[in-house]
């Protein structure tokens, strides 16, 4: 028992060597003895010399082993204190060596510290690694929602959070909204807000300091109903600082099952204070960029709205130009055809022989169409707002434009062997105040240059929808398109790129009948890839019924005392004529001044005008015959193509318009008209 404990008991390193000693020097001499003995040699002088040579060797390697074993003791006593029983080193035959255990316990700790260095090394680069990879990147994204995403998942991988979230501080309202998630539930991001100055992330932003949690189950201040779940476990909140200010906040949490750490180290702090003042300046500069290109957008919108308006405008003054010319001239060729229709009209009144009434016939027909064109080209200048306005509904409008072309691109596209389709797609329309017949030949004139514009086969495209209490029509078409010095000049009167075959008043007259309806056309084109005409209507009222006036039973037409006013004498001649032939009585004269002294001076039944008269207008004739006998009807006759309302008529004191070239049958049925209801004088 004694030598098996004194085998296993902890000895120290001196004693140990003494037992070495004696094991390895002393006892092998001490059993030479004897059988030198025996043989006899003992005595012998060599042997002697030999043994005392033995033994000096022996002490001078006992004295150099416990030297050696003194250094190693000093050793063992500077790396640290002796060892617990349990955990010293124990030496087959000789027991537990204090020293070595020392030795051993040193080399234990050393190893686990490299090893503990060795792994905050490696974290440290991993994070200067993350730290210079976000950095770089944050310098190549432009897009602050692609570089907070970015930022956040770098940032949760390095620190080894389970859950993240970015939220940006809005001055304007003093909330923190988030911007960035990662383990946070659906909807969070551009949903989630927390005032400032309330929860952990408003306290931040307040005091601009980070805030380090343990537990986010026993912290009260995740507790409130509205803040955002991080689970349990450990929580950290930071600034997000751009010099003096704060722009935001960065929120990680760590589950406490972290197979790592279930804490944040003060080295995560220091990587995430570092990483969030580099992140800071590249998250403004991002949001400085974006609402930059913003308002670089709507600068670009301001500026294309004005280029439109401007466009607008310039169409606008060209055709108001355009049009007081074509007036000046429609009024001039009015005049000379008023004279050439109505002395044919009288002419052929008096039944001439069949081979003068023949020549006379086509006089006055190539008279009328004559005058079409005059109401033409007065058609597509017209700035006047529509007179008679009804309620249309513009799908129906849409639905006979379809019909009635179908001739056009179907069957005479298909015998030129192209296949051209028109869709409509018709939404719930108010109706629209204008002429119906006005609306169908502008979009009927649209789906024709559509169908021009087709080389090869092809869709045309009717849409309609309302919106902000308008109609909207767009015309759309999959043909050459426009380029855009075509599409800037496309509503020009008389500019046309389909050759002699086109006249270039099209688009104009269709512009001008849609601003006569208060409307606007805009077109959108690009060579190659068709051309969308949009067009959008004012809602209109519903259509009032129309009541029939009830009219008196027919009487003799008395004969009527009429004073007709007109500066051309041809035309006053023709009129004065008329009327005589009707069995009426005419004064006729050139000038206004002169007519409104003799119509004060004398009594007349009926007064005709012209309009556009030197020094006194039409105008002002009538007004002058209103104030002095109210009841006596004025027909107001001009070349001008005017078209007024019923209100507008009562304020000029005008009851009719006359439009040159006259129709006999118009002017004496309405003279009759008003010698059956019209008092006399």
């Amino acid at each position: 028992m004694r030598l098996g404990a004194f085998l296993t008991d902890r000895i120290g390193l001196r004693r140990a060597a003494v037992i070495i000693f004696a094991l390895v020097a002393v006892l092998p001499l001490l059993a030479v003895l004897p059988l030198l003995h025996a043989g006899g040699l003992l005595g012998a002088a060599r042997t002697q010399v030999a043994l005392v040579m033995a033994g000096v060797l022996a002490l001078l390697g006992f004295v150099l082993l416990l030297r050696l074993t003194d250094e190693i003791v000093k050793l063992a006593a500077g790396v640290g204190p002796a060892p617990a029983e349990s955990t010293a080193a124990a030496v087959p035959g000789l027991g537990r060596v204090t020293e070595i255990g020392q030795i051993g316990e040193a080399f234990t700790h050393l190893l686990a510290d490299l090893r503990g260095s060795t792994d905050r090394l490696e974290d440290l680069v991993f994070k200067l690694s993350t730290l210079n990879e976000v950095v770089e990147l944050a310098s190549r994204i432009p897009q602050l929602q692609d570089l907070l995403s970015l930022v956040l998942e770098r940032t949760m991988r390095t620190v080894r959070a389970t859950i993240g979230s970015i939220m940006l501080l809005d001055h304007d309202r003093g909330v923190l909204r988030v911007v960035a998630a990662r383990g946070l539930p659906e909807g969070v991001v551009g949903q989630a807000e927390v005032p400032v100055g309330e929860g952990v992330a408003g306290k931040v932003v307040q005091i601009g300091e980070a805030v380090l949690v343990e537990d986010i189950s026993t912290d009260p201040r995740f507790a409130r109903p509205n803040d955002s779940k991080y689970g349990s476990g450990a929580f950290m909140c930071l600034p997000v600082r751009v010099e003096d200010r704060v722009i935001g906040v960065v929120n990680l949490a760590k589950a406490a099952s972290a197979p790592t750490s279930p804490a944040f180290t003060p080295t995560d702090l220091q990587f995430l204070n570092t990483l969030m003042t580099h992140v800071a300046y590249a998250v403004d500069n991002a949001r400085l960029l974006q609402e930059a290109n913003l308002s670089a957008n709507r600068l670009r919108r301001a500026m294309e709205d004005l280029r439109t308006t401007q466009t607008r405008v310039v169409e606008g003054e060209t055709l108001r130009a355009v049009g007081q010319m074509a007036s000046g001239m429609a009024h001039h060729v009015n005049n000379l055809l008023a004279v050439i229709s109505g002395r044919t009209q009288l002419l052929l009144q008096r039944n001439p022989q069949p081979e003068i009434r023949r020549p006379l016939e086509v006089i006055q027909r190539a008279t009328f169409d004559a005058a079409d064109v005059v109401r033409r080209v007065l058609g597509f200048t017209a700035v006047q707002p529509v007179a008679e306005q009804a309620a249309v509904d513009l799908n129906e409008v849409v639905r006979e434009v379809a019909e009635l072309t179908r001739p056009r691109w179907r069957d005479e596209a298909q015998m030129h062997a192209i296949d051209l389709d028109v869709t409509l797609e018709l939404g719930d329309l108010p109706r629209v105040a204008g002429e119906a017949p006005a609306l169908r030949e502008v979009i009927m004139n649209l789906v024709f240059n559509a169908i021009d514009a087709m080389q090869a086969s092809g869709r045309i495209h009717i849409a309609t929808w309302a919106a902000d209490r308008w109609a909207y029509c767009a015309i759309s078409d999959t043909g050459v398109g426009m380029s855009e010095e075509v599409r800037r000049r496309a509503f020009e009167p008389f500019f046309t790129t389909k050759g002699p075959q086109g006249t270039g008043l099209g688009l104009s007259m269709t512009y001008g009948i849609v601003s006569r309806h208060g409307g606007s056309i805009a077109v959108e084109s690009e060579p190659g890839q068709g051309s969308t005409f949009r067009l959008s209507f004012p809602r209109g009222t519903e259509a009032r019924p129309v009541v029939a006036e009830a009219r008196e039973a027919a009487a003799a037409v008395r004969s009527l005392r009429c004073l007709v006013v007109d500066d051309e004498p041809p035309v006053r001649a023709v009129l004065g004529d008329i009327l005589e032939s009707a069995g009426h009585t005419v004064v006729t004269l050139g000038d206004g001044a002169e007519a409104i002294a003799r119509f004060a001076a004398e009594r007349f039944d009926l007064v005709v005008t012209d309009l556009a008269m030197p020094r006194v207008s039409g105008w002002q004739v009538a007004r002058a015959v209103k104030q002095t006998a109210p009841k006596v009807p004025v027909f107001l006759v001009t070349g001008f193509g005017v078209e007024l309302s019923a209100e507008e008529r009562q304020t000029h004191g005008v009851d009719i318009v006359l439009v040159k070239p006259l129709q006999i049958q118009e002017i004496l049925d309405a003279v009759a008209e008003v010698a059956r209801t019209v008092p006399a004088r």
